[in-house]
Protein backbone atom coordinates (compact mmCIF):
# COMPACT_ATOMS: atom_id res chain seq x y z
CA UNK A 1 0.00 0.00 0.00
CA UNK A 2 1.30 3.78 -0.87
CA UNK A 3 -0.13 6.58 1.34
CA UNK A 4 0.28 10.34 -0.04
CA UNK A 5 0.12 13.06 3.11
CA UNK A 6 -0.88 16.28 2.03
CA UNK A 7 0.12 18.64 4.56
CA UNK A 8 -0.46 21.97 5.20
CA UNK A 9 2.67 23.59 6.68
CA UNK A 10 1.02 26.43 8.43
CA UNK A 11 -2.13 24.76 9.72
CA UNK A 12 -3.56 25.28 13.31
CA UNK A 13 -1.21 27.14 15.69
CA UNK A 14 2.04 24.67 16.09
CA UNK A 15 4.28 22.82 14.40
CA UNK A 16 3.44 19.56 12.54
CA UNK A 17 6.58 17.95 13.71
CA UNK A 18 5.13 15.44 15.76
CA UNK A 19 2.78 14.32 13.25
CA UNK A 20 5.66 13.92 11.04
CA UNK A 21 7.74 11.42 13.33
CA UNK A 22 4.59 9.39 14.28
CA UNK A 23 4.34 9.14 10.45
CA UNK A 24 7.77 8.36 9.50
CA UNK A 25 7.65 5.61 12.87
CA UNK A 26 4.65 3.81 12.13
CA UNK A 27 5.85 3.41 8.13
CA UNK A 28 8.73 1.84 9.63
CA UNK A 29 6.86 -0.40 11.87
CA UNK A 30 4.26 -1.74 8.98
CA UNK A 31 6.50 -1.58 5.89
CA UNK A 32 4.22 0.79 3.95
CA UNK A 33 5.29 2.96 1.26
CA UNK A 34 4.76 6.84 1.76
CA UNK A 35 5.28 10.35 0.67
CA UNK A 36 4.70 13.83 1.63
CA UNK A 37 3.67 16.47 -0.41
CA UNK A 38 3.25 20.37 1.39
CA UNK A 39 0.68 22.30 -0.06
CA UNK A 40 2.04 25.92 -0.43
CA UNK A 41 -1.33 28.34 -2.40
CA UNK A 42 0.56 28.08 -5.74
CA UNK A 43 -0.86 25.81 -8.23
CA UNK A 44 -1.74 23.31 -5.42
CA UNK A 45 -4.56 21.36 -7.30
CA UNK A 46 -2.18 20.73 -10.43
CA UNK A 47 0.38 20.10 -8.13
CA UNK A 48 -1.68 17.29 -6.54
CA UNK A 49 -2.99 16.14 -9.58
CA UNK A 50 0.26 15.27 -10.73
CA UNK A 51 1.50 13.30 -7.47
CA UNK A 52 -1.84 11.27 -7.90
CA UNK A 53 -0.68 10.43 -11.83
CA UNK A 54 2.71 9.79 -10.97
CA UNK A 55 2.70 8.13 -7.28
CA UNK A 56 -0.42 6.22 -7.96
CA UNK A 57 -1.57 6.63 -3.89
CA UNK A 58 -3.80 3.84 -2.37
CA UNK A 59 -5.06 6.28 0.01
CA UNK A 60 -4.23 10.07 0.20
CA UNK A 61 -4.49 11.58 4.16
CA UNK A 62 -5.57 15.46 4.57
CA UNK A 63 -2.98 16.94 6.97
CA UNK A 64 -4.62 20.51 8.08
CA UNK A 65 -8.22 22.10 9.10
CA UNK A 66 -10.97 21.80 7.17
CA UNK A 67 -9.52 23.98 4.26
CA UNK A 68 -6.39 21.11 3.73
CA UNK A 69 -9.56 18.38 3.55
CA UNK A 70 -11.00 20.55 1.09
CA UNK A 71 -8.07 20.32 -0.86
CA UNK A 72 -7.78 17.22 -0.93
CA UNK A 73 -11.17 15.87 -1.69
CA UNK A 74 -11.86 18.08 -4.40
CA UNK A 75 -9.03 16.56 -5.85
CA UNK A 76 -9.95 12.72 -5.41
CA UNK A 77 -13.70 13.24 -5.60
CA UNK A 78 -15.57 10.64 -7.59
CA UNK A 79 -11.81 8.47 -7.77
CA UNK A 80 -12.46 6.03 -5.12
CA UNK A 81 -9.29 6.51 -3.61
CA UNK A 82 -10.19 6.52 -0.21
CA UNK A 83 -9.12 9.93 2.30
CA UNK A 84 -7.98 9.84 5.49
CA UNK A 85 -7.57 13.05 7.73
CA UNK A 86 -4.78 14.13 10.34
CA UNK A 87 -7.01 16.73 12.26
CA UNK A 88 -3.92 19.31 12.78
CA UNK A 89 -6.04 22.75 12.22
CA UNK A 90 -7.18 25.51 14.15
CA UNK A 91 -10.88 23.94 14.36
CA UNK A 92 -11.23 20.39 12.74
CA UNK A 93 -14.79 20.63 11.47
CA UNK A 94 -15.41 17.44 9.46
CA UNK A 95 -13.22 15.75 11.69
CA UNK A 96 -15.35 16.52 14.58
CA UNK A 97 -18.37 15.49 12.92
CA UNK A 98 -17.08 12.36 11.87
CA UNK A 99 -16.01 10.87 15.62
CA UNK A 100 -12.40 10.98 14.61
CA UNK A 101 -9.72 11.20 17.20
CA UNK A 102 -7.76 14.81 18.00
CA UNK A 103 -4.97 12.47 19.46
CA UNK A 104 -1.85 12.09 17.21
CA UNK A 105 -1.19 8.84 17.36
CA UNK A 106 -4.85 7.26 17.48
CA UNK A 107 -5.13 9.49 14.42
CA UNK A 108 -2.29 8.15 12.52
CA UNK A 109 -2.82 4.84 13.32
CA UNK A 110 -6.67 4.80 11.74
CA UNK A 111 -4.95 6.57 8.68
CA UNK A 112 -2.58 3.75 8.06
CA UNK A 113 -4.29 0.70 9.64
CA UNK A 114 -8.35 1.23 9.37
CA UNK A 115 -10.08 0.05 5.74
CA UNK A 116 -13.51 1.19 7.40
CA UNK A 117 -14.88 4.14 5.33
CA UNK A 118 -17.89 6.58 4.90
CA UNK A 119 -18.81 7.86 1.67
CA UNK A 120 -18.73 11.54 1.99
CA UNK A 121 -21.27 13.98 0.24
CA UNK A 122 -19.35 17.23 -1.06
CA UNK A 123 -21.24 20.51 -1.85
CA UNK A 124 -20.60 22.65 -4.86
CA UNK A 125 -21.04 26.72 -4.60
CA UNK A 126 -21.83 28.64 -7.52
CA UNK A 127 -20.81 26.06 -10.31
CA UNK A 128 -17.21 25.89 -8.93
CA UNK A 129 -16.55 25.89 -4.93
CA UNK A 130 -16.25 22.49 -3.36
CA UNK A 131 -16.82 22.33 0.35
CA UNK A 132 -16.72 19.60 2.22
CA UNK A 133 -18.06 20.94 6.01
CA UNK A 134 -19.92 24.10 5.94
CA UNK A 135 -19.85 27.25 4.68
CA UNK A 136 -21.53 30.48 6.19
CA UNK A 137 -22.58 34.31 5.74
CA UNK A 138 -22.50 36.89 7.80
CA UNK A 139 -21.18 36.73 10.99
CA UNK A 140 -18.34 33.70 11.34
CA UNK A 141 -17.43 34.81 7.81
CA UNK A 142 -16.37 38.40 9.10
CA UNK A 143 -14.52 37.16 11.66
CA UNK A 144 -12.81 34.80 9.50
CA UNK A 145 -11.89 37.33 7.21
CA UNK A 146 -10.53 39.59 9.73
CA UNK A 147 -8.42 36.56 11.14
CA UNK A 148 -6.66 35.95 8.07
CA UNK A 149 -5.58 39.47 7.19
CA UNK A 150 -4.15 39.66 10.61
CA UNK A 151 -2.01 36.67 9.83
CA UNK A 152 -3.36 35.14 13.44
CA UNK A 153 -3.07 31.17 14.16
CA UNK A 154 -4.96 29.09 16.43
CA UNK A 155 -8.42 29.64 18.25
CA UNK A 156 -7.10 32.43 20.19
CA UNK A 157 -6.67 34.35 16.79
CA UNK A 158 -10.75 33.73 16.17
CA UNK A 159 -11.68 35.11 19.44
CA UNK A 160 -10.17 38.24 19.52
CA UNK A 161 -12.10 39.20 16.45
CA UNK A 162 -15.34 37.73 17.74
CA UNK A 163 -16.86 40.62 19.36
CA UNK A 164 -15.98 42.81 16.48
CA UNK A 165 -17.46 40.80 13.49
CA UNK A 166 -20.84 41.20 15.52
CA UNK A 167 -20.77 44.40 15.57
CA UNK A 168 -20.31 45.12 12.26
CA UNK A 169 -22.92 42.19 10.65
CA UNK A 170 -26.06 43.82 9.30
CA UNK A 171 -29.23 41.63 9.31
CA UNK A 172 -29.53 40.61 6.21
CA UNK A 173 -32.73 40.11 4.16
CA UNK A 174 -32.63 37.53 1.73
CA UNK A 175 -34.99 34.65 -0.08
CA UNK A 176 -34.23 30.88 -0.15
CA UNK A 177 -35.76 29.23 -2.84
CA UNK A 178 -35.37 25.05 -3.28
CA UNK A 179 -37.33 22.86 -5.78
CA UNK A 180 -39.54 22.26 -3.56
CA UNK A 181 -40.62 25.81 -2.19
CA UNK A 182 -39.31 29.15 -1.45
CA UNK A 183 -38.87 30.78 1.96
CA UNK A 184 -38.61 34.74 2.65
CA UNK A 185 -35.88 35.05 6.00
CA UNK A 186 -34.26 37.51 8.14
CA UNK A 187 -31.22 36.70 10.07
CA UNK A 188 -27.66 37.97 10.87
CA UNK A 189 -26.17 34.59 9.43
CA UNK A 190 -26.41 31.95 7.18
CA UNK A 191 -25.29 28.66 7.59
CA UNK A 192 -24.95 26.09 4.90
CA UNK A 193 -23.42 22.60 6.58
CA UNK A 194 -22.74 19.58 4.81
CA UNK A 195 -21.45 18.36 8.51
CA UNK A 196 -23.89 18.49 11.41
CA UNK A 197 -21.36 20.61 13.78
CA UNK A 198 -18.71 23.56 14.10
CA UNK A 199 -14.95 22.07 15.01
CA UNK A 200 -15.99 23.19 18.87
CA UNK A 201 -18.53 20.82 18.88
CA UNK A 202 -21.55 22.73 18.58
CA UNK A 203 -24.10 21.35 16.35
CA UNK A 204 -26.29 22.87 13.65
CA UNK A 205 -28.50 19.79 12.19
CA UNK A 206 -29.53 16.35 12.51
CA UNK A 207 -27.71 16.13 9.53
CA UNK A 208 -25.45 13.86 7.82
CA UNK A 209 -22.64 14.08 5.88
CA UNK A 210 -23.61 11.11 3.59
CA UNK A 211 -27.35 11.57 3.28
CA UNK A 212 -27.26 13.40 -0.63
CA UNK A 213 -29.09 16.50 1.49
CA UNK A 214 -27.89 19.67 2.97
CA UNK A 215 -29.22 22.04 5.78
CA UNK A 216 -29.13 25.85 5.06
CA UNK A 217 -29.54 27.41 8.81
CA UNK A 218 -30.75 30.69 9.70
CA UNK A 219 -29.77 32.60 12.76
CA UNK A 220 -32.09 35.30 13.55
CA UNK A 221 -30.61 36.22 16.72
CA UNK A 222 -27.25 36.67 18.30
CA UNK A 223 -26.97 37.99 22.16
CA UNK A 224 -24.11 39.79 23.20
CA UNK A 225 -23.89 38.40 26.50
CA UNK A 226 -23.88 35.38 25.25
CA UNK A 227 -21.19 35.75 22.47
CA UNK A 228 -19.03 37.89 24.81
CA UNK A 229 -19.22 34.33 27.05
CA UNK A 230 -18.35 32.46 24.07
CA UNK A 231 -15.49 34.64 23.44
CA UNK A 232 -13.97 33.71 26.83
CA UNK A 233 -14.35 30.20 27.01
CA UNK A 234 -14.85 28.20 23.96
CA UNK A 235 -14.27 31.05 21.27
CA UNK A 236 -17.51 30.21 19.52
CA UNK A 237 -20.46 32.59 19.45
CA UNK A 238 -22.81 29.56 18.58
CA UNK A 239 -23.57 28.61 21.63
CA UNK A 240 -27.30 28.83 22.23
CA UNK A 241 -29.24 25.90 20.64
CA UNK A 242 -31.84 28.15 19.61
CA UNK A 243 -30.13 29.66 17.11
CA UNK A 244 -29.76 26.86 14.73
CA UNK A 245 -34.14 26.04 15.06
CA UNK A 246 -34.55 27.40 11.68
CA UNK A 247 -33.51 24.61 9.29
CA UNK A 248 -34.06 23.94 5.81
CA UNK A 249 -32.69 20.28 4.50
CA UNK A 250 -32.26 20.13 0.60
CA UNK A 251 -30.40 18.87 -2.49
CA UNK A 252 -30.27 22.33 -3.91
CA UNK A 253 -30.76 25.60 -3.49
CA UNK A 254 -30.48 29.64 -4.44
CA UNK A 255 -29.98 32.24 -2.19
CA UNK A 256 -30.74 35.50 -3.04
CA UNK A 257 -29.13 38.57 -0.42
CA UNK A 258 -30.72 42.47 -0.45
CA UNK A 259 -27.16 43.30 -0.12
CA UNK A 260 -23.13 42.11 -0.72
CA UNK A 261 -21.88 40.58 2.71
CA UNK A 262 -18.93 38.20 3.76
CA UNK A 263 -18.87 34.67 2.75
CA UNK A 264 -16.43 31.41 3.72
CA UNK A 265 -16.31 27.91 2.53
CA UNK A 266 -14.50 25.11 5.02
CA UNK A 267 -12.19 28.60 6.49
CA UNK A 268 -11.47 29.94 3.81
CA UNK A 269 -12.41 34.08 2.51
CA UNK A 270 -13.99 33.62 -0.21
CA UNK A 271 -15.23 37.65 -0.90
CA UNK A 272 -18.85 39.24 -0.43
CA UNK A 273 -21.95 37.85 -2.59
CA UNK A 274 -25.21 38.44 -2.79
CA UNK A 275 -26.06 35.42 -4.53
CA UNK A 276 -25.30 31.42 -4.14
CA UNK A 277 -26.28 29.19 -6.19
CA UNK A 278 -26.14 25.54 -4.40
CA UNK A 279 -25.93 21.76 -5.25
CA UNK A 280 -24.89 18.43 -3.84
CA UNK A 281 -22.34 15.77 -5.42
CA UNK A 282 -23.82 12.46 -3.25
CA UNK A 283 -20.80 9.91 -2.06
CA UNK A 284 -18.20 11.45 -3.80
CA UNK A 285 -15.12 10.30 -1.38
CA UNK A 286 -14.90 7.27 0.70
CA UNK A 287 -13.07 8.79 4.15
CA UNK A 288 -11.60 6.70 6.70
CA UNK A 289 -13.03 6.28 10.15
CA UNK A 290 -13.19 4.38 13.20
CA UNK A 291 -14.69 1.39 12.78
Amino acid sequence: MKILFIINPISGATSNDNAILKIHEKAAATHIDFKFFYTSSDNDDAHIQDQLKDYKPDRVVACGGDGTVQVVAKNIMNRNIPMGILPLGSANGLATALGLSEGLEEAVDLVFDEATTIMLDLLRFNDKHICTHLADIGINAKMIKNYSEQGERGMLGYAKFLLQAIKESPLLTYTVETPDEKYEKEGYMIVISNANMYGTGIRISEGSVSDGKFEISNIERIALDEAIKAGLTKFNVFIDKNMFSDVISCKQAEIKINQKVDFQIDGEYMGKVDHLKIDIFPAAVPVLIKK
